[in-house]
């Protein structure tokens, strides 16, 4: 494939608008091998030595951000004023809507493109971690790597309820091989600690509202272990369950005082917040506010 059609193919099939040129005095050529389905995008791909930067006459907004892992070959990649050298065994990130510049020797990559939304709810760091090496051959990084080098086998085989499964969990497993920035000088442990924090408490307001969110299911919900998610809160003044049980608390008192919601019942609300013992959530409400949920909802429409 040339240059001019592999350009068209990856703003037909990705949406990504592209600038390619060659490097040396050979022609450019491409072989790509993709996968499409609704919620599911990858593509093997192997090049000629050639430059690849955002196309600055196409206004083209990709919903999709870039991950690709390198199979053969050498790669330096820059985004957001950082620089790196990609080897095999490495990964990198791009924001396809964002200046970006690539150059390569002979290469083939193995490629997904996963909606940054969803990376950004898990990572909220994850735009100061782009054009950066990620080890994919060692630790929890290899977990993302090997993942990646298995959707290909699957690819004939792949139905659409199962490659919607494979996206969901997806942008998971990538939160945990970013992990392995920690050990590098470019994100320091703290920087990772405190996007750990942040991810938690996304999760839990995300999910406050399911009766059978636990610290379990918060570990999970963001691609860490029980252990660690009690390790990175234990400094906090509060436990991480009371820490729901008081985000749980804050919502129905705002919902008491919610004139619209007026007409539900003390129970349908309590309810509504995971809370599913009516008479515990009442003596909870009076511990922590000196009055009862009905006293509360009376004194809130008087002032209302």
């Amino acid at each position: 494939m040339g240059r001019t059609d592999f350009q068209k193919a990856m703003e037909k099939d990705f949406s990504i608008g592209l600038s390619v040129n060659a490097i040396d005095a050979e022609p450019f050529w491409s072989q790509v091998v993709a996968y499409r389905s609704r919620t599911l995008q990858f593509a093997s791909l192997r090049f000629s030595p050639h430059s690849t930067s955002s196309a600055s006459n196409i206004h083209l907004q990709t919903s999709r951000m870039l991950i690709t892992l390198q199979k053969e070959g050498e790669v330096e990649v820059s985004q957001g004023g950082r620089t790196s050298k990609i080897s095999v065994g490495q990964m990198f990130m791009i924001d396809p809507n964002k200046a970006f510049h690539i150059r390569t020797g002979e290469i083939q990559t193995h490629s997904v493109y996963l909606p940054p939304a969803m990376l950004r709810a898990l990572m909220p760091g994850i735009d100061d971690m782009t054009a950066m090496a990620i080890d994919v051959t060692k630790g929890v990084g290899a977990m993302f790597g090997h993942m990646l080098d298995q959707l290909f086998e699957l690819a004939p085989t792949l139905d659409e309820p199962t490659a919607d499964r494979i996206a969901e969990a997806l942008p998971h497993m990538l939160s945990i091989a970013l992990m392995s920035l920690g050990q590098s000088d470019e994100v320091s442990p703290n920087r990772l600690i405190a996007m750990h924090k942040l991810r938690i408490d996304q999760y839990i307001q995300a999910n406050l509202a399911d009766p059978s969110l636990d610290a379990e299911s918060i570990a999970k919900g963001v691609g860490l272990s029980t252990r660690y998610v009690y390790e990175l809160t234990a400094s906090e003044t509060e436990t991480l369950m009371k820490r729901v049980w008081r985000l749980r608390l804050e919502q129905c008192k705002t919902d008491f005082s919610n004139a619209q919601l007026r007409n539900r019942s003390i129970g349908e609300i309590a309810y509504r917040w995971g809370f599913s013992d009516v008479a515990h959530f009442s003596r909870s409400f009076r511990d922590r506010y000196a009055c009862s949920p009905r006293e509360w909802r009376k004194l809130s429409q008087i002032e209302g």
